[in-house]
This record gives structure tokens, sequence and C-alpha cells, in this order.
């Protein structure tokens, strides 16, 4: 499937995103079906387009061919026999064919009476006598340019090669859109999850497959995923589903700049007020723009309940009205370096063992942190003692 720079490359991209996500259908389906799921492997175009192996070996060699727009596919279309190519040169380094299967996956249609037909894996239909007299037929030819060099292949395989190859190849028709892939993988997450986090919960396991893809494709190296490991990550993408959790997507995210002498946002005058050093400054601008935008996905995605986000920030306003008070109570000078010191103080103790989460297994502090500074922000909170009477008197001292 490598692209070539003089055609579009919109449509390898789709085949692409197209071959990766059929990759995750068939290896969702694949895992109940395996004794052990850590002893079956997925590569995505090493050996083919992808492919199953289990105890060092493919056992199951799958090309996908996506089109946008609907078609049929004849005896000569390169499809077929670009595929054919690949199985044939590929043929000489597998020591039994026998227990490999060869599945090419098409969203066009399969003529009846055609060579694809009589590779149905409907055994009412299928012939594997006829596909390979056609294919010898047409493996003869000449005059055909484009198909010329899948021609050779084939015919370069002894007959019992040829008919070693024929009896394994399956071709299924009328495969889903990318867009039905996507349903597909939504029905089969249905027992995973409860329905309204189906959604978000496909959107955190495509990115984390799609990223393990890229790996595989940028490795010089052979390179695949087990399925057990794709059981670990659906296990732990569960967990930050259940009712005591929500997902952490944002743990190592940063913002496009990060300013701390020119950021003048009032949570940053905040800090100002109370001496905070720039290593201080700059962890608060990330937190708040962390917790800023997990908060956001999670209320974007429909993953709170009605009202929760208020009631957190609320609950955080209590715990610094508690941290607050109980240093308030061990002040006992006007001094502006104490007063700064026990901002200083208050701050620590909020950002510390005040970073309560906004529910029970939630781990990440960066929302409890964030949340704060979104709080000292709209001066709800403070850390210096007369935070509101300063921030006022200072021009710099606005959003």
């Amino acid at each position: 499937m490598t692209g070539n720079s003089s055609f579009d490359a919109s449509p390898s991209a789709l085949g692409y995103i197209y071959q990766v996500r059929y990759a995750l259908l068939l290896a969702l389906q694949k895992i109940d079906k395996v004794e052990d799921p850590d002893d079956c492997l997925v590569s995505i175009e090493k050996i083919d387009d992808i492919s199953f192996h289990s105890e060092g070996s493919p056992h199951e060699l799958l090309q996908s061919k996506y089109h946008s727009s609907h078609g049929n596919l004849s005896d000569r279309s390169p499809d077929i026999w670009k595929t054919i190519r690949v199985w044939s040169e590929h043929l000489t380094s597998i020591s039994d064919t026998e227990d490999v299967t060869f599945t090419l996956i098409t969203t066009e249609t399969v003529a009846e009476d055609s060579l694809a037909s009589w590779l149905s894996p409907d055994e009412a239909v299928r012939n594997v006598d006829a596909a390979l007299a056609i294919m010898r037929d047409i493996s003869a030819e000449t005059s055909n340019a484009t198909n010329k060099s899948s021609y050779q292949a084939f015919q370069e395989l002894s007959l019992t090669q040829q008919r070693k190859l024929v009896s394994s190849i399956f071709v299924l028709e009328n495969a889903e859109t990318i867009g039905g892939v996507r349903q597909s993988l939504k029905k089969k997450l249905r027992t995973t999850v409860e329905h309204q986090q189906i959604e978000p919960f496909l959107v955190r396991l495509e990115g984390a497959w799609f990223k393990r893809a890229i790996d595989i494709l940028a490795s010089s190296k052979f390179a695949a995923i087990s399925l057990g490991e794709l059981v670990s990550i659906i296990d732990d993408l569960r967990s930050q589903f259940l009712p005591g959790n929500l997902p952490a997507d944002f743990d190592n995210a940063l913002p496009d700049v990060i300013d701390i002498q020119g950021d003048h946002r009032i949570f940053v005058e905040q800090l100002r007020l109370i001496n905070a050093p720039n290593r201080a400054i700059k962890l608060a601008i990330i937190n708040y723009y962390r917790a800023y935008e997990q908060r956001s996905r999670w209320l974007r995605e429909n993953l709170l309940k009605p009202g929760e986000d208020g009631k957190y920030l609320a609950r955080l306003r209590q715990e610094w009205d508690h941290h607050y008070s109980l240093y308030e109570m061990k002040a006992n000078s006007s001094k502006e370096s104490d007063l700064a010191q026990l901002g200083r103080d208050i701050y620590a103790s909020c950002q510390n063992e005040g970073a309560q989460p906004i529910r029970r297994d939630f781990q990440a502090p960066y929302v409890a942190r964030g949340s704060y500074h979104h709080l000292a922000d709209k001066q709800i909170i403070g850390w210096h003692p007369d935070y509101e009477e300063q921030l006022n008197q200072d021009p710099t001292g606005v959003a």
C-alpha cells in the first residue's frame, strides 16, 4: 500500500486508516477465540496489511482494499492481482501453507461466476478448481502491463504451490466502510462499558491502538501487538470508566506557550503576591491548562454527572477554607514577609494534601491542583491574606 506522489494522498490515507481500524476489529473478535491472547500477535503492514501470528509463524494474512466509491471486483482487477503477487512471493518463505489463511477484504462487490466469487468463504459458492483455472489462464496473458509482475509471480509457483495458495485464499466482498467498521467496534464494546460511555471509550481505545500501529510501521524490525497487550489496554481503560473513576487524558500535556514573565492572569498574579518562585509559577500554568482541558473534555463527553463539576469546585473551595483557617490561627504578625509566608504555606497545603480527587479512584492530581488555580483566577480563593485588596490595587491583576 505504498503511496505515489503523483496521486492524491487522501485515498491512500483513508486506506491506512481503514486498515488499522479493521485490524482492531479483527483483533477484538479474535480475543474470544484464541487459547492464550499473549501467544497471538497482530502485525500491521509487515508481512501483509494485517497478519496474525502464533508460535513465531503467521497463520492468517489479510489484505484490505478500501474504495470510497462503489465498484465491482473484476477478474483482472489490480486489487486481486497485486494481492496475489504479494502472497505468491511470500509463499516460498512459509514451510506449510495448509495452516495459513490468505484473506482479501474489499469494499467492492464481487460479480457472479467471477474469480473472486469462486474464492468466497461461502462453501455453497466456493469453487477452488474454477478459480485456479481462471488464474492460470489470466496469468498466462502478456497484454496487461499493470498486472505483468503479478502474473509472473503466480506463474513462477509450481502447480502444487498454485493449488495450495488458491485453496487458502478467501475474498470477503462488500466489507464495511470506515464508518461501518467503527459502528461494529461500538457494538463489540457494548458489554465493556455503559452505553453512554462507548463513544469516549472507543476514542481512547483507537488512540492507543493507532499509536501502537504507528510504532509498528515506523519500526525497521518485525514488530507486532499481542492480543494480551490489547486486553491490558482495554482493562486499563475500563477501570477509568468505572463509577468511582474518570479517564485521565492530560497527564503529560503542555500548553503551546509558557510565558512566566508575560503571563498576567489573576491566578499567576496571586502567586506573585506570595513571592512564589518561577518554577512554582510554571507548574501552576501547566496544571491550570491540564485541569481546564480535562474538565472541559469530561463535560463535552458527558462523563460527569449533572452538577458534578460545580460541586467539585465547591468542595475544593471548602477545602481551601479549611486549610486557610488552620494556618490563620498560627499567624501572629502583620509584616508583609510573614503574610507572604502564610500564603505560601496555605498554597503548599492545598496543592499537596488538599488536592482532593473529583472521584474516589481518580489518581491524577493535576485536576485538583489546576482547579485551585481556576478558583484563584476568579478570586473565589486566594493565597495572600490580603489578596483581594492587593489585586484590586495592582493594575496587572486582570484576567
